[in-house]
């Protein structure tokens, strides 16, 4: 069975702005569908409003062209209405705990701290949360 992820906006900023080298094996996994990444309207919306901002600038036309590009390496849903019970600091972050937790068992990665605040209580809930994609899912040999 595949691994489901959930992406946080820096993660997803990584794999498409700054294509940084450290996410390429994530990169891999989602473009051959090694990984089940699960995103939804608020994530992307969230995404589209940081690269409009400073220090990014990205006008509406490279916005789109981003979510042209790679909205498809995605499995879209709308989380489930109930609350998780598990709250974050920031309310900007909350959709990440909801989507992974209606998820579960799965990955949140991400780097913000809030989030990561959290690890302990997500795991309660089957939410493994981790600041990298782990190499250790030998997903890679089958690419």
């Amino acid at each position: 069975m595949k691994p489901c992820v959930v992406l946080d906006t820096n993660i997803l900023l990584d794999l498409f702005y700054f294509k940084d080298k450290r996410v390429q094996e994530l990169m891999n996994c989602l473009q051959h569908h090694k990984i089940r990444a699960f995103t939804c309207s608020a994530i992307w919306e969230e995404l589209e409003e940081v690269l409009a901002r400073k220090p990014f600038h990205q006008n509406p036309e490279q916005i789109q062209m981003i979510r042209e590009t790679n909205s498809s390496l995605f499995e879209w849903l709308t989380p489930e209405s109930k609350r998780s019970g598990i709250k974050c600091s920031d309310p900007d972050d909350q959709i990440f705990i909801e989507l992974a937790v209606t998820l579960a068992p799965c990955l949140l990665i991400t780097k913000d701290n809030d989030l990561l605040k959290l690890r302990r209580r997500l795991e309660l809930v089957q939410v493994r949360t981790l600041q990298e994609f782990p190499d250790n899912l030998g997903l890679s040999e089958t690419i």
